[in-house]
C-alpha cells in the first residue's frame, strides 16, 4: 500500500524543491571517550585518534529523494574515515529499495571496515536480502555480535546490537569477547534498555530522525519507548549511568511514512575519537548537534 500510494516517488519530488526534505549537513565532532573494560593490547593512551564516519536512516524509497541519499553517501566517502558505521533503516518498508544503495556504499573506502546494523524497516522488509546486498557493497552487518578492529586499533571493538523494536537484541551476545574499548552500533536509543549494566565507551544510533517535522515545540513523529523521547532532537550525550559512556544520536538522512522534514535537517557525522586511559580522568564530550 505504501509503494502504491507513493508510486514513482512523487512525495519526495514535490517536497525537495520546497525545502521540505531538509539540507544535508556534515557534523564534525571531536570526542574523548572514557576507558573501556579490561583493555588488552595497546594501552588507550597510546592509540592514535580514530576517524569514524556515521550515518543512519537512509530510508531509500519513495519518501526520500535519491539526491539526498547520494549526497549523504558522497559525504561518507569524502570523510576519508578509518571506519564507517551505518545505523540501520536503509529502506522504507520494501527490501528492494536497498538495490539503489549498493553502488553508492561500494564507492566508500574505509581501511578498518564498513559495518552496519539493521533497523526496524529492514527487519519488516527482508533483513536477509538487505544484509546480502550490503555485503555486495563491502558492508558487514552485525547482529548481536562484535568485531575486533585491526592494528593499531586492536583494542577497539565494534559491537552491533540487533534492532530493539523488530529484532531480538541480546547485549550479552553482542558484547561477548569484546574485551576492550567497545563502540556499540545500534539502531535506536531504545537499545540502552538492553545495555543497562554493561560498560561501553560510545554508542552510535539514529531512528528518532531529530523529530523530523516540528511545529513549534511539537514533533509529528512518535518516539515510543522509555529511551527514545529524551534523545528525539539528536546530539551527543554523556550518559548518566554508573558504567559511563557517550551516546551519539543522529537525525538520519531520509524519511519513512512522512516524506517531509522541518527543523530537523539530515546529517552525516564525522567523529575524531581519542581514548582516555583507565588511570586518567575520563573526559566526556558534550557537543550538541
Amino acid at each position: 500500500m505504501y509503494d502504491l500510494v507513493y508510486r514513482g516517488g512523487w512525495p519526495s519530488v514535490l517536497a525537495r524543491p520546497l525545502g521540505l526534505q531538509g539540507t544535508l549537513r556534515v557534523v564534525t565532532q571531536a570526542l574523548t571517550l572514557p576507558p573501556g573494560p579490561a583493555i588488552t593490547g595497546v594501552p588507550a593512551r597510546e592509540l592514535p585518534p580514530l576517524r569514524v564516519a556515521f550515518a543512519s536512516d537512509l530510508h531509500a524509497g519513495p519518501a526520500t529523494h535519491p539526491a539526498i541519499v547520494a549526497d549523504a553517501c558522497r559525504a561518507l566517502a569524502e570523510a576519508r574515515a578509518d571506519l564507517v558505521l551505518l545505523g540501520g533503516d536503509y529502506v522504507s518498508f520494501h527490501a528492494r529499495h536497498v538495490d539503489a544503495l549498493v553502488p553508492l556504499l561500494a564507492a566508500i573506502e574505509a581501511p578498518l571496515g564498513k559495518f552496519a546494523v539493521l533497523g526496524n524497516h529492514d527487519v519488516i522488509g527482508d533483513h536477509e536480502y538487505i544484509a546480502a546486498r550490503l555485503a555486495d557493497a563491502g558492508v558487514r552487518t552485525l547482529v548481536n555480535e562484535s568485531v575486533q578492529l585491526t592494528a593499531p586499533f586492536s583494542s577497539v571493538w565494534v559491537c552491533g546490537l540487533d534492532d530493539p523494536q523488530q529484532g531480538a537484541p541480546d547485549a550479552d551476545a553482542t558484547l561477548s569477547g569484546a574485551d576492550g574499548i567497545r563502540l556499540v552500533l545500534m539502531h535506536s536509543p531504545e537499545g540502552l534498555r538492553w545495555l543497562e549494566g554493561h560498560q561501553f565507551a560510545a554508542a552510535f544510533c539514529g531512528h528518532v530522525h531529530g523529530g523530523q517535522f516540528w511545529v513549534g515545540e511539537r514533533s509529528l513523529i512518535s518516539c515510543h519507548g522509555k529511551y527514545n523521547p529524551p534523545y528525539r532532537r539528536g546530539g551527543v550525550f554523556e550518559l548518566d549511568r554508573p558504567e559511563g559512556g557517550l551516546l551519539l544520536v543522529s537525525r538520519g538522512i531520509g524519511q519513512g511514512s512522512l516524506p517531509m522534514r522541518r527543523h530537523a535537517d539530515p546529517e552525516v557525522h564525522v567523529c575524531t575519537l581519542t581514548f582516555a586511559d583507565p588511570v586518567s580522568e575520563a573526559a566526556g564530550a558534550r557537543n550538541q548537534a
